[in-house]
């Protein structure tokens, strides 16, 4: 008999560091967009907001 061998699998790769690693770098880009557009428009935001 010529079996072919079996081969072990390769053990799943855990992605849970990358999956935070992506949302942090999402969080972060949203809180500078935040920050650029308040220190570019704020003026014209606390004037609509009548402060």
């Amino acid at each position: 008999m010529n079996e072919m061998p079996v081969s072990p699998e390769a053990p799943k790769k855990n992605n849970t560091t990358m999956i935070i690693i992506i949302v942090v770098v999402v969080l972060l880009c949203c809180c500078c967009a935040v920050v650029a557009g308040g220190w570019f428009f704020g003026d014209s935001i606390m004037q609509s907001l009548n402060f």
